[in-house]
């Protein structure tokens, strides 16, 4: 089992994720939303890169959520923007959302005509993936969504923990250098807020009064559950 790191969306390459498992990272804020919508009951969540794939696509539903965001912010005429909180039970259970984000949906999508399986992390169950990746023993490629096609280092330690995780786990997992450069940074990280202090995503959100979306995007293990993509929408597994 090897495994490596791409790091933004931008930078999927086909040969790279070709029949691996590829685990698609957006901690802030979009696969936080995700984890958080499926643990209060969403049925399944249909990605999209675009607003007008959301408009579309939804009109075949009854009840359908509208989710998204541009730049941190809803979209105009859309349910809920990119808030996990905003993902309560009484809001989510047993509908479907049709969501799209600047980054992770797009990740996704990039991803999605070649990788053997996708799965969705974010700090919130991440012990949950990396307990299914190591019994798997397959190839992994973790791809962090970035900003703007910008590296964004609050995915690159939501990354590195996986990595430290796993291979404490299982010791003969081999790692590109890459990968290794992020585990020595997870290594490193007593504090998730402290770490990311001063980062350029980390500090607009903050700005923009998101701060206590990011204490609950930072907690770990909250969810014991495990998202995965397949036939255009997520579903837990």
């Amino acid at each position: 089992m090897v495994i490596d790191v791409i790091e933004t969306a931008g930078s999927i390459e086909k040969e790279k994720i070709l029949d691996k498992t590829v685990l698609i990272i957006d901690v802030l804020r979009a696969t936080s939303v995700m984890t958080t919508a499926l643990a209060n009951g969403v049925k399944a969540i249909y990605p999209y890169k675009d607003i007008e794939s959301v408009l579309e696509n939804s009109k075949k539903d009854t009840n359908p959520l509208l989710c998204g965001e541009r730049k941190g912010l809803k979209i105009d005429g859309f349910d809920c923007g990119n808030s996990p909180l905003e993902y309560t039970k009484e809001l989510v259970a047993n509908r479907n959302m049709y969501m799209t984000t600047s980054n992770g949906t797009r990740a996704i999508e990039s991803c999605a005509k070649y990788a053997a399986k996708i799965y969705i992390v974010a700090f919130l169950n991440i012990q949950a993936i990396v307990e299914k990746i190591v019994s798997e023993d397959k190839d992994v490629v973790i791809v962090c969504s970035g900003t703007d096609d910008k590296f964004s280092f609050d995915d690159a330690l939501c990354a590195g923990e996986i990595i430290k995780r796993a291979t404490k786990i299982n010791q003969n997992i081999k790692c590109t250098d890459i990968a290794l450069a992020l585990k020595f940074i997870a290594d490193s990280s007593k504090c998730i807020p402290e770490t990311l202090k001063g980062c350029k995503h980390f500090e607009y959100l903050k700005s923009i009064g998101f701060e206590v979306d990011m204490e609950h995007c930072f907690t770990m293990d909250k969810y014991n559950i495990i998202p995965e993509y397949q036939h255009g929408y997520i579903k837990l597994v």
